[in-house]
């Protein structure tokens, strides 16, 4: 099912004037140089968890192909505060920053969360395997319900630096940095998420964001167990054209297929909410390594 706000359209056509300004950090980043108000440190040393906008397709020798994916994260703030920056860091998997991405143009978006997040176990409790994904863990297809993303700032101006310069893009850190009218107001105990992708389509265009995934835990389904990195919030997703749940192998023909992993054209991309179910991987029990820098 695709999921869509008509009145997103209002919101793009009158997006804050402002900009969005992206530069590498390289490979070392000290927080205590910035005002850092919320963050999450811990990240896994493997895996291609990627923000990927490319044409043509890969093909998968699973069989189906690799859907066009947003990525971002949930978190709560703890004060008040306008936050002007994020940093993210580039993950450490062979994909980590391919050659398409240096220089294309990206975006920043922003939501508001409201609601009480659920997590459904997609009908397979501790004790049974996941229906699909990297691994058979119970967890491996859960993913949340009752939330609802309010959308509040598109800021699509900014252009990815490249992060593989002197380097093989490897757990680089990046600050994309707000500025003027774009610069967000976060209110004390108002849960928020941030997603960030590439504009634009082109030929290896990808790169990959660190983060710590539990969903190989055995522990049952929880959001904030010793397991979860960051109890503020979780890591979500948007991929290809919002269908929901993906369709899973083999399921439909090979041109249904490609068409459900390309984005909507046009302004209809970014009208599609965030989610937690993916395939073949969730993001219910990942979070982002990332860093939010408060004026």
């Amino acid at each position: 099912m695709n999921l869509r706000w008509p009145i997103l359209l209002l919101l793009i056509s009158s997006a804050a004037k402002g900009g969005l300004d992206i530069v590498s950090l390289g490979k070392n980043y000290l927080p205590t140089r910035d005002p850092v108000v919320i963050h999450q440190t811990q990240s896994d040393r493997s895996g291609n968890t990627s923000v990927r906008n490319e044409w043509p397709l890969h093909w998968k020798e699973h069989g189906y192909f690799q859907r066009n994916r947003d990525l971002g994260q949930v978190f709560t703030a703890e004060k008040d505060f306008t936050l002007t920056a994020i940093v993210l860091r580039t993950g450490n998997g062979t994909a980590a920053f391919l050659p398409g991405a240096a220089g294309a143009p990206v975006f920043l978006q922003f939501f508001e969360v409201t609601g009480n997040p659920v997590i459904d176990d997609n009908g397979t409790p501790p004790g049974t395997k996941a229906k699909h994904g990297f691994s058979t863990n119970h967890r491996c297809d859960d993913f949340i319900r009752g939330v609802t993303y309010k959308p509040l700032r598109l800021v699509r101006n900014g252009l990815m630096p490249n992060l593989a310069a002197g380097n093989d893009g490897r757990l680089v850190y990046m600050k994309w940095t707000l500025t003027g009218d774009d610069r967000l107001r976060c209110k004390a105990g108002q849960r928020y998420a941030f997603m960030i992708g590439f504009t634009e389509p082109g030929e290896k265009r990808a790169f990959t964001l660190a983060n710590h995934n539990a969903a190989g835990a055995p522990a049952p389904p929880n959001l904030t167990d010793a397991h979860d990195a960051y109890h503020g919030g979780w890591a979500v997703r948007r991929e290809g054209d919002g269908t929901l749940p993906p369709t899973m192998i083999p399921g439909k023909p090979r041109t249904e297929l490609q068409k459900e992993s390309l984005f909507p054209t046009g302004d209809a991309r970014f009208a599609l909410p965030p989610a937690t179910d993916g395939y073949p991987d969730v993001d219910t029990y990942r979070d982002l390594e990332f860093y939010l820098i408060a004026q």
